[in-house]
């Protein structure tokens, strides 16, 4: 790779989000972390209880991998008192590792729903979903190479760098809330649409002391279909917009279900193709056996970012269970329209 086009790499990955805002991981398969998500879809699943886990691995190409994953379990409760409606808790932790600066984030959230049947048949939900954790980031200056360090031919970096990190760890207290529509139609058409605004009290975030680095409120709006197409196939068009910081994000794409019945059960094999808005074309594949769904995608890079990655972007892989709790009553699934949230 050529030097400018490393030392560029470098400045936009790890100095813009320090001297600026500071801004949240993402994952392409986002209906494949849900209470990343929306708060709101904690205890929303077909089953009593759903455990999921992602990783994101991404510009291996260019130097040392930037790194992300979450894992989650969220559950119903009081289905015997709240017959008609949802009450759900859930737990998750993300964690994520940029580059050679070792940039490391840990955070846990604990989060509660309400949905509200807004019919006697429950074909309609409407939600709240709130999130409460600590998050805690830490970074290995040490290892960063700055413009003063390099000597002629490489980075030396045992020349001061002339920075001055008063807090090689930060940490904070988070909130996030989210609101959840859910409608079946005719048990064919399942919608959902959601908002999300993640850090309603920005929290201050700053390496170098200063106050006034503030992680700015990131709000989330997103939507999707879950269309019976014919026996066994369903399509399952969706739809995401970000805004942080003056940085948005909008990845919007389809998935493709087969369902096929083996044995006692159900195989259901999925395709999808999505694309983020001037960034990446991203494929996906799945396979869902016994309530155990395992999905993969591919981002292929098209942004300027192109000549250094050479279209190599980031890997993604999604393991879900849904598990069923037998109780004296059960609340009636919910067609969730996402490819198999």
């Amino acid at each position: 790779m050529k030097i400018s086009t490393f030392i560029l790499f470098i400045a936009t990955s790890f100095f813009a989000p320090l001297a600026n805002y500071a801004q949240d991981v993402h994952f392409s398969m986002f209906y494949a972390s849900p209470l990343n998500l929306n708060p709101a879809l904690s205890g929303v699943n077909d089953g009593t209880f759903r455990a999921a886990g992602i990783y994101r691995n991404q510009w291996r190409s260019i130097s040392t991998p930037f790194v992300s994953y979450s894992g989650s379990f969220d559950m119903k409760l009081l289905q015997t008192k709240l017959p008609k409606d949802i009450f759900g808790v859930g737990a998750m932790f993300v964690g994520d590792k940029s580059g050679d600066g070792k940039l490391t984030m840990n955070s846990g959230m604990v989060s509660a729903a309400f949905h509200k049947s807004l019919d006697k048949d429950q074909k309609h939900f409407l939600g709240l979903g709130v999130q409460l954790g600590y998050t805690q980031k830490s970074l290995r200056w040490q290892q960063l190479a700055f413009p003063n360090q390099f000597n002629g031919q490489d980075f030396d970096l045992n020349i001061s760098n002339n920075e001055f990190f008063t807090k090689p760890q930060i940490g904070y207290f988070d909130m996030n809330a989210g609101f959840l529509h859910q409608s079946t139609i005719k048990d064919v058409v399942g919608i959902m649409t959601g908002v999300t605004v993640y850090h309603l009290v920005p929290p201050k975030e700053s390496f170098f002391g200063d106050k006034t680095v503030l992680l700015r409120n990131r709000i989330t709006a997103h939507a999707g279909l879950r269309i019976k197409a014919v026996k066994n196939l369903f399509i399952t068009p969706n739809f995401i917009y970000q805004y942080q910081s003056k940085a948005q994000e909008i990845n919007f794409g389809s998935g493709i279900e087969y369902h096929m019945p083996v044995g006692k059960s159900v195989l259901v094999a999925s395709v999808g193709g999505w694309y983020r808005l001037k960034d990446a074309a991203i494929v996906t594949a799945g396979l869902e056996y016994y309530n155990l769904r395992v999905l993969a995608a591919y981002d292929v890079n098209v942004s300027t970012l192109r000549a250094a990655t050479n279209g190599r972007g980031g890997f993604e892989i999604a393991v879900l269970y849904t598990g069923i709790i037998k109780t004296k009553s059960v609340t009636a699934p919910i067609l969730v329209p996402c490819p198999r949230m």
